[in-house]
């Protein structure tokens, strides 16, 4: 009896479809699982010595080539863990430990992601995007799945931060939240006035004395011309001069004595 018991166990493990996988306890991670993780940890922590006793570094300076395999993996790495300012532009800047806005972990990775979908809403306007391509987009920026990074679930993330449409399945920025962003907007552009005007104005009061440029010469004769008479004195006459003249010696013997 126990002997057929074993015998149907083991035909019904053969048979069995689809295999089962072979799932690590609960606590432990693979050799490979557990290099990786300690790597990440270390290069968070070396980024974060970096941001020491700083308020702002600029985003390109502590990502380093982004062209680069691992550069790219820094750059994601500052995106899921350190609060990035004006994220998507070439000013963008980490907050540092200095200034009284930083943060680290799952709540900057929350406030990079709030501000990356105001700034691709913003640009979309009253007609909103997609939930699939705020998605796509978090991918891009993050490398990594949204719940994984920020800890919330896209959709009830969007739903509090943003109106969510359920039917159409797009996301839209709030009117207040337009407004607000267009006057920040609108700031801007006022400073980069303000500041182009007093430049200018600085270049014109200091602007220094050109030097006094010599007279331009007159281009020498290069070109021979047979047409243009020398300007230098000559006592040869032409042929046109001597019929112009007239009066002279019609020939060989044609003057006249006085006697």
């Amino acid at each position: 009896w126990a002997q057929a018991i074993l015998v149907r166990a083991a035909t019904a493990a053969s048979t069995e479809f689809p295999p089962r996988r072979l799932v690590w306890p609960s606590g432990h991670l693979s050799g490979a699982a557990m290099q990786r993780a300690k790597n990440k940890k270390m290069e968070i922590a070396a980024i974060r010595r970096e941001l020491a006793g700083e308020r702002h570094v600029s985003l390109s300076r502590l990502s380093g080539d982004s062209g680069t395999d691992e550069g790219e993996r820094r750059l994601q790495l500052i995106w899921q863990n350190f609060r990035i300012i004006d994220c998507t532009k070439a000013t963008a800047t980490v907050l540092g430990t200095d200034h009284p806005e930083f943060c680290e972990g799952k709540e900057a990775a929350s406030g990079n992601s709030q501000e990356l979908f105001e700034t691709q809403l913003f640009e979309a306007g009253v007609a909103g995007l997609a939930l699939e391509r705020l998605s796509s987009t978090h991918a891009h920026y993050f490398g990594s799945g949204f719940e994984r990074v920020v800890g919330k679930k896209l959709r009830a993330f969007v739903q509090d931060k943003f109106v969510y449409d359920e039917k159409t399945g797009r996301v839209k920025a709030s009117a207040k939240m337009l407004n607000a962003l267009r006057r920040v907007e609108a700031r801007g552009l006022v400073q980069e006035q303000i500041d182009y005007h007093a430049d200018v104005k600085k270049r014109l009061l200091t602007k220094e004395r050109e030097p006094v440029k010599p007279p331009p010469m007159l281009p020498s004769q290069t070109v021979f011309d047979p047409d243009q008479r020398p300007r230098y004195a000559s006592t040869k006459m032409q042929p046109d001069e001597l019929e112009e003249r007239g009066g002279g010696f019609d020939g060989k013997g044609g003057g006249k004595g006085l006697f």
